[in-house]
């Protein structure tokens, strides 16, 4: 169970440039401390017995049709990972993944917030899909093993499955120059499931482990920030009196809109939707559990503030009162590593307009069945109830749209480099 100083640790070992004299003494301490807690708890996460994925679970990451590689986008199946980051904040990434033993397994990077937030807290949720928008979808919670991965087999797997060996030739993916840039040690993410949840029939099926019940709760700090409104984001959300349409600024805003599968309405504060794009939501159950479901959603205006919006069974509410904060995770594997994640804190409306205009976009976006868009948080097939209507609110918004273009222009100058030097032969001693 997280303490106080796990908060502490978890923000003086972030990756920081510049650091030095007691900054740097500090952020080493605080590393080291929690490369003690990532074994102290591979160790016990040794003995505990975990669900093993069945086959049709796990099927979904992997290679259709006898493939050795994954299909183009959107029909590439991720992980959305969704870990506890301490004070009972969540963030969820999407991430390569395969299946080994009738485990989920990832890969990340010493220092990242999936490393730190691992080690320090090992419960995590994981939401899967047989590809971007598809309604084949499971989810499940578990704890997070580390170990290192010093040759990066792992890596090098995944990368193999999802990626092309060609820097030029890529169009998908995650980390296309992770070869190239990194530095940082490779560490390997096992996840031991006390529980799954799929959708891959007709209606869900779901099972724990015997101790799932028992396990502590993950309670969220009473002091997160109130929402501010548009201020935390505005070139996200559109125009307004500070940017102008010929800005960076706000072409960077519409290529992360995008990525929602959203539009801005050339009137008003409309949104219209492009895709039936589908976000995969990080929160805490009615026992203060982390999970990770995919969900339908829409944007909406609320008293000025533009939020993402989604339905939640109305039996649900106490839980998320209790646990506001949450995070969704957007993919949109196009050309190159393109997601948004949104981290924010739950707000409800009953308002009846409000639900029934919600019921009415997501109607229109989606064609499916109204429980399916909902957020069951029971973990059980159960006919739905009244709908509330949820929003993000006090959004902090991150995508890696512009750092994935980044990542393919600092691994193009690699390979010149390489290739001018490998010209020019070795250098004299």
């Amino acid at each position: 169970m997280p303490t106080v100083d796990t908060a502490r640790l978890f923000k003086h070992a972030a990756q920081r440039r510049n650091l030095h004299g007691d900054d740097l003494a500090r952020a080493r301490a605080a590393r080291e401390q929690i490369r003690q807690s990532a074994v102290r708890n591979a160790a016990l996460i040794e003995r505990v017995e975990g669900l093993s994925l069945t086959a049709d679970e796990g099927s979904v990451l992997q290679p259709p049709y006898g493939r050795t590689t994954h299909l183009p986008s959107p029909d590439r199946p991720y992980a959305h990972l969704a870990v506890h980051t301490g004070q009972g904040g969540v963030s969820v990434t999407p991430v390569w993944a395969a299946t080994i033993d009738g485990n989920v397994v990832m890969s990340t990077v010493e220092n990242r917030i999936k490393a730190r937030a691992t080690a320090l807290d090992p419960m995590v949720a994981l939401s899967v899909s047989a590809g971007v928008g598809s309604e084949l979808a499971y989810e499940l919670g578990g704890f997070a093993k580390q170990s290192t991965d010093t040759e990066r087999k792992l890596i090098r797997t995944l990368a193999a499955l999802y990626s092309k060996p060609n820097i030029d030739e890529q169009t998908d993916g995650n980390y296309t120059s992770w070869d190239q840039r990194e530095r940082n040690e490779r560490l390997r993410l096992e996840v031991l499931a006390f529980r799954v949840r799929n959708e891959l029939g007709d209606d869900p099926v779901a099972r724990s482990a015997p101790y799932a019940q028992a396990l502590a709760p993950r309670y969220a700090d009473t002091h997160l920030p109130q929402s501010s409104g548009r201020s935390l984001h505005d070139c996200f959300w559109g125009p307004d009196d500070r940017y102008s349409e010929d800005e960076p600024e706000l072409r960077g805003a519409r290529d992360e809109l995008a990525i929602l599968g959203m539009v801005r309405q050339a009137t008003g504060i409309m949104y219209r939707p492009l895709s039936p794009t589908y976000g995969h939501l990080a929160c805490f159950d009615q026992h203060g559990l982390l999970r990770c479901r995919q969900i339908g959603f829409h944007v909406v205006d609320v008293k000025g503030e533009a939020s993402i919006a989604f339905l939640v069974d109305q039996r649900d509410c106490d839980a998320l009162r209790r646990n506001p904060a949450a995070a969704l995770s957007v993919a949109k594997y196009g050309s190159g590593s393109v997601w948004l994640q949104s981290q924010g804190v739950v707000r409800l409306h009953d308002d009846p307009g409000m639900v029934r205009d919600a019921f009415q976009c997501l109607e229109s976006r989606y064609n499916r069945v109204h429980h399916r868009l909902a957020l069951d948080l029971s973990l059980c097939g159960r006919s739905p109830g009244a709908y509330v209507l949820a929003t993000l609110s006090h959004q902090r918004l991150s995508s890696r749209f512009r750092e994935a273009q980044r990542s393919l222009r600092s691994a193009q100058t690699h390979g010149k480099k390489f290739t001018s030097t490998t010209e020019a032969g070795p250098a004299g001693p």
